[in-house]
């Protein structure tokens, strides 16, 4: 499933100019301090007398150990030499210190890094390998990475999902309060389908939409509850709830399950909606707040104006959502006229 970093790069190619993972991934060189980053890569050194073209763009240090060396913003560049000046000093410099490396600094790696073939050694460790291994890094525009994240989060609440959600009903009622399984609920009509398993029943062999149960979703102030009629269940049974459900509140951290926390803070976690239905959210969003930056400095052939933006998010919207979404069959028992709906 995307992860933070995707939608983030994903946002960024359709943003503007962009250079960071997705599209060319970039390390800091042995020359890095803590006011620049030498880069000798394509496409930060060039021959081009683009001196310009980096400059006041957001630069990205997604593995910096300190929390204060993330962002910064480019102040000079130097395209012959691959030297991107920042306009505040950080903490620790992108890439070891040929005086040494201190337990701090190594911390902003994985293991993996220390692995590519032909593999380092303990001159790289100290920072006087040629090709040592330096951080990784971004360069993104027009936004931040904080407004990204930001933009990314409210994007996901314009994005749905359809998830079965499990409750456990009350013995012998018929009236089921949906504030503990269903927290994040604020339209009856997102319920769509109910059914239940009963006891002994697994879900991996049994669809318990098979077999529906009618009924209607109540607001009694700010609380809902499902009423079923005449239906009741047993403390075994075991229903469930298909249902819409904002893509921000179904997100997880690394290891853990989708609908364990709201929104994505940390690079590594992850929503099951795809990246590009996001972004086009994400951007939408970004327009109404930021229209005079996007108007400028934004990719014209990808996003020409509002309108084409629009058309976009609401393409993805079709085909990520409206395109799959499930019959309805949870609706209030008829009293008269045929037993069965079509």
């Amino acid at each position: 499933m995307p992860l933070l970093r995707d939608f983030r790069a994903r946002m960024a190619l359709e943003s503007g100019p962009y250079v960071g993972q997705g599209l060319v991934d970039v390390r800091a060189w042995n020359g890095s301090d803590t006011t620049k980053l030498v880069c000798l890569m394509y496409p930060v050194q060039s021959g081009l007398p683009q001196d310009d073209l980096y400059v006041d763009r957001p630069i990205y240090r997604p593995n910096a150990v300190k929390d204060y060396d993330h962002h910064r913003y480019v102040q000079a560049y130097d395209p012959v030499t691959g030297t991107l000046t920042v306009d505040l000093e950080w903490e620790l410099p992108p890439f070891p210190p040929d005086v040494g490396s201190t337990y701090g600094f190594l911390e902003g790696f994985t293991y993996g890094d220390w692995e590519i073939p032909p593999g380092y050694t303990y001159g790289d460790l100290e920072g006087v390998g040629a090709d040592g291994p330096g951080e990784v890094f971004e360069i993104l525009g027009p936004f931040d990475v904080p407004t990204m994240h930001r933009l990314i989060n409210d994007g996901l609440r314009k994005c749905w999902l359809t998830v079965d959600i499990p409750a456990q009903p009350t013995q012998g009622a018929t009236y089921h309060d949906l504030t503990t399984s269903l927290p994040w609920l604020q339209d009856p009509d997102h319920i769509r389908q109910v059914g239940y398993l009963a006891a002994g029943e697994d879900r991996n062999t049994t669809d318990p939409f098979l077999r529906i149960v009618r009924g209607q979703v109540v607001r009694d102030g700010g609380r809902l509850y499902l009423d079923t009629g005449t239906r009741s269940f047993n403390d075994t049974d075991v229903l469930y709830l298909r249902c819409y459900k904002q893509a921000y509140f179904h997100c997880a951290p690394n290891g853990g399950q989708f609908g364990d926390q709201e929104g994505l803070a940390a690079e590594d976690d992850s929503c099951p909606v795809d990246a590009e239905y996001c972004a086009a959210a994400a951007l939408l969003i970004g327009w109404s707040r930021y229209g005079h930056l996007l108007e400028l400095n934004a990719n014209q052939r990808l996003l020409r104006d509002q309108a084409t933006t629009l058309q976009w998010f609401n393409d993805q919207a079709r085909k990520h959502f409206t395109a799959v979404q499930p019959t309805l069959t949870f609706n209030k028992q008829r009293v008269w006229g045929p037993p069965k709906r079509s």
